[in-house]
C-alpha cells in the first residue's frame, strides 16, 4: 500500500496501520539521526522523538508531495533542536560509538575518519551530503526538506563535498 492510502486510512481511524508506516521508515530515520549525531543512543532517542511527533501530527498531515520528505524534515528539525539544547558533545577519541550490527553502514562509512569528517561540516552542508549519498535522495527533494532553493542546495552539496575531500586527503585514507 502506498503512503498516501496508508495515511488516509490512519487518519480515518485505522491506527493499527501506524505501525506499518513506522516500520517502513524507522531504519532510514535512525540512520539519518545516527549520521547527524555519531552516537547510537542519542540517535535512537531522536528517532523515537521523530515518530512520536509523527503520531501527534499524523491527523493534521496533508499529502502535498512525498511523505518521506515530510518525515525527513521532522527528523532534521528534531536533530537540530537537540543540537541547540547543547547536549554534551562526545570527544571523538573517547566513547565513540559505531553500531556494529547496522547493515546499512559499509566499512568505509564506519571508518572513524569519514564520520569525523562529516561532523566537521556545517549542519546545512552535512544534511545535504547525508540525504544525497546515504539516503539516495534527489537534490530537489533535499531542497524541499531543508527548505532552501535548488541552487542553494546544489551549492551546499558542492561545498560540503569539497570540504570532505580536503579533510579526507589530510588524513590520507584514500
Amino acid at each position: 500500500m502506498d503512503d498516501k492510502k496508508l495515511i488516509k486510512q490512519i487518519q480515518q481511524g485505522n491506527s493499527e496501520l501506524l505501525d506499518v508506516l513506522i516500520r517502513k521508515y524507522y531504519k532510514d530515520i535512525y540512520t539519518f539521526c545516527y549520521r547527524k549525531t555519531a552516537n547510537s543512543n542519542i540517535a535512537a532517542d531522536l528517532t523515537q522523538e521523530v515518530f512520536l511527533k509523527l503520531v501527534h501530527y499524523i491527523h493534521s498531515y496533508v499529502h502535498n508531495g512525498k511523505f518521506k520528505n515530510y518525515l525527513f524534515t521532522i527528523a532534521r528539525n528534531v536533530c537540530n533542536d537537540d543540537y541547540r539544547k547543547k547536549r554534551d558533545v562526545i570527544p571523538f577519541d573517547e566513547g565513540f560509538d559505531v553500531p556494529v550490527n547496522d547493515e546499512n553502514l559499509t566499512n568505509v562509512e564506519q571508518s572513524e575518519i569519514v564520520i569525523q569528517a562529516l561532523n566537521v561540516l556545517p549542519d546545512t552542508q552535512k544534511d545535504v551530503v547525508i540525504l544525497r549519498f546515504y539516503h539516495d535522495m534527489k537534490v530537489r527533494d533535499i531542497a524541499e526538506i531543508t527548505k532552501s532553493s535548488l541552487a542553494t542546495t546544489k551549492s551546499r552539496l558542492k561545498q560540503g563535498l569539497d570540504k570532505l575531500k580536503k579533510i579526507i586527503r589530510k588524513e590520507d585514507i584514500f
